[in-house]
């Protein structure tokens, strides 16, 4: 508690995974921890499931309308917050390019340094913090992201071939065990990079 007042999104899907986001928003809002969230959003899709500034408010909307009590004080909690800046939805157009992060523009790298912790959503952002490189899975993904300005949180379903911060002969345990491990979407990674 405290340790990471300051925390900002960068979010992947609309859907069912931009309900979780908005929950987890929720929670940290409601109990204090957090004072303001961000939400990176892309301006437009690019790809077709791309969470927007639009589906977010829908998104809070539709809970708010919902015949279920809890999620309707949850969408009323989410739309409070959202009247009095306490969640915040940014759009650049950074994120609706194929560049990956290293080359993100000073704008964004210094909104996101602002965050004690940065959590990092889904496939493409993974790939795209990797620079879409394919590295031995054991690199150590800290030493990658040197560069990353803040503390990360990554949380991503396995559905490409890149990936990082694998202990050595894991990769190969799990190949031997489900061929399509890297691609079928029955696995994810969390992987925390503290900054000082």
């Amino acid at each position: 508690k405290g340790a990471f007042p300051r925390v900002a999104f960068i979010n992947d899907n609309t859907g069912l995974e931009l309900g979780f986001d908005l929950c987890l928003a929720d929670f940290l809002l409601t109990r204090g921890w957090v004072k303001r969230i961000p939400f990176h959003l892309k301006s437009h899709p690019f790809f077709v499931s791309d969470a927007m500034v639009k589906d977010v408010r829908a998104t809070a909307s539709a809970f708010a309308g919902a015949d279920r009590p809890p999620l309707r004080k949850l969408g009323a909690r989410l739309q409070a917050a959202l009247a009095q800046g306490r969640l915040l939805l940014v759009d650049d157009p950074f994120w609706t390019t194929a560049l990956p992060f290293p080359q993100m523009p000073p704008r964004l790298r210094e909104a996101l340094r602002a965050a004690d912790l940065v959590i990092s959503k889904g496939d493409v952002n993974y790939r795209r913090l990797l620079s879409d490189r394919h590295w031995p899975f054991i690199t150590p993904t800290e030493e990658i992201l040197d560069y990353f300005p803040t503390s990360l949180l990554i949380l991503r379903t396995l559905k490409g071939e890149i990936l990082t911060g694998v202990e050595k002969g894991v990769a190969e345990r799990i190949a031997a065990e489900d061929p399509g491990w890297l691609l079928n979407g029955q696995r994810g990674v969390v992987q925390f990079i503290e900054r000082d």
